[in-house]
């Protein structure tokens, strides 16, 4: 896939043309046991996150079109609906311009829209040229627009790119839906394989078929490529395969566990949780190619389940040295590390969100089910983000730091939901036979 784009500002039109070529503690025990910006067009103030405030929004349908422009609007409905930021309002007609080129704002401010999306649809042979805008009904004027240029199959990746555009326009920051999501399931049959899909579900595609137990998928910092542990060589073993041409490496062997890899923002190294000689697991830093740099924090205790900061300079893991797990963050260079959870007695999956500003972790409450929670680091303070019966573990940030993708036994089988990261909105991602587990949510694709 290729990419131009164009500058765009205050009402300028973006040009897009795309032309497409071609273990957290819950495994962790496997040792012993199994261990269960600045906003240039923001309204009215800052939009802080989902449940904060409801826009009122209509997408109209687009002018010229026809199913194809249909699925487009309805993709791009549902994302901004996700979002917990817009209200959807339905639409009374569509949003075509006078021959002057304005819109009729009074109109879409009589039927109680706030914003509104409107815009063109052409046929191009096999593709599609969509021109979009985002209207301030309010103010009558236009915040931003695209075109886009594709073929057929990316229609629904150009609906969740400009929906990440339209929370960009509002809240100074873009959404997560051009993104992608990993996943341990066994929707193909009883092994636990490797999948991936978009955030809205599509592009769905199993990437390890090897019949045995694959487990902790991690992304890469460019979104390209998955770290994820393997017993298809008969022990677990840390591997790296590309999402695109399916190539896969073998990226540490050697004696020992290995529970899981994470790489560092700059791509250069990984952290692991590797059994070392004495028995105990520990968190190595290796580099890129698998070779040992030197191992953090070492202990008599069980270290697992590593999350980098998003600057590289620490990280945050799961260890038992106080005697129950709990969340500790240690400089990537090494020293004394700080336990960060205080509360409960059972705190596991650390992970680091975008922002910086906070950890989200597995902990279990009283009555024994696992539930999401998300640590401030700058007051110590702590959010329960699920509630409720069933099991709610593994969490993953989205790539704007604004949602979590988590595993949930709470319909009675694993299933992965999204919330925001305050728990205002949650909502299942998507449905299938087998049991999903292990999310992990990736960068901004190209």
């Amino acid at each position: 896939m290729t990419i131009g784009s164009g500058c765009g500002h205050n009402g300028g039109m973006q040009v897009v043309r795309v032309r497409v070529e071609g273990w957290s503690w819950v495994v962790a025990w496997l040792v012993l046991a199994v261990w269960v910006g600045s906003a240039g067009a923001q309204v009215r103030g800052t939009v802080s996150g989902p449940g904060q405030t409801a826009f009122p929004v209509v997408v109209s349908p687009l002018e010229g079109g026809g199913n194809d422009a249909t699925a487009f609007t309805g993709t791009l409905a549902r994302d901004l609906e996700l979002s917990g930021i817009f209200r959807l309002v339905s639409p009374r007609g569509v949003a075509n311009p006078d021959p002057s080129g304005q819109v009729d704002f009074a109109r879409w401010a009589s039927q109680g829209a706030r914003f509104l999306v409107a815009g063109s649809y052409r046929a191009q042979g096999s593709g599609f040229s969509i021109e979009v805008r985002l209207y301030d009904v309010i103010e009558q004027r236009v915040l931003g627009g695209k075109r886009y240029e594709a073929r057929l199959p990316e229609l629904p990746r150009m609906a969740n790119r400009f929906a990440d555009e339209v929370l960009r326009l509002v809240t100074g920051v873009p959404g997560p839906f051009d993104s992608e999501i990993a996943f341990i399931s066994t929707r193909g049959g009883r092994f636990k394989e490797l999948w991936v899909m978009r955030f809205d579900g599509g592009d769905l595609r199993q990437l390890t078929r090897n019949q045995t137990i694959n487990l902790s998928p991690s992304w890469a910092p460019d979104g390209r490529s998955l770290l994820y542990t393997s017993y298809r060589d008969g022990r677990p073993r840390l591997y790296e395969v590309d999402t695109r041409t399916q190539r896969r490496r073998r990226v540490l062997g050697g004696p020992g566990i290995v529970v899981g890899g994470r790489y560092a923002p700059s791509g250069r190294e990984i952290a692991v949780s590797r059994e070392e000689a004495r028995g105990d697991t520990e968190i190595v830093i290796v580099d890129h190619d698998g070779s040992p740099l030197h191992v953090l924090a070492r202990n008599e205790g069980i270290d697992v389940s590593p999350t980098w900061s998003p600057d590289g300079r620490r990280l945050a893991f799961c260890s038992s040295r106080s005697g129950t797990p709990q969340i500790y963050v240690v400089d990537a260079a090494g020293g004394s590390p700080r336990r960060v959870t205080q509360a409960g007695t059972y705190n596991t999956s650390p992970a680091w969100s975008p922002t910086g500003e906070r950890i989200a972790y597995t902990g279990r409450v009283r009555g024994g089910s696992f539930q999401i929670f998300v640590l401030e680091l700058a007051t110590g303070g702590v959010r329960q983000v699920t509630r409720g019966p069933g099991d709610n573990t593994n969490p993953s940030w989205s790539p704007d730091g604004r949602y979590l993708v988590f595993s949930s036994t709470r319909s009675g089988r694993d299933e992965l939901f999204v919330s925001d990261w305050r728990g205002l909105s949650q909502f299942r991602l998507i449905a299938g036979p087998g049991g999903d587990t292990s999310p992990a949510w990736s960068p901004w694709l190209d």
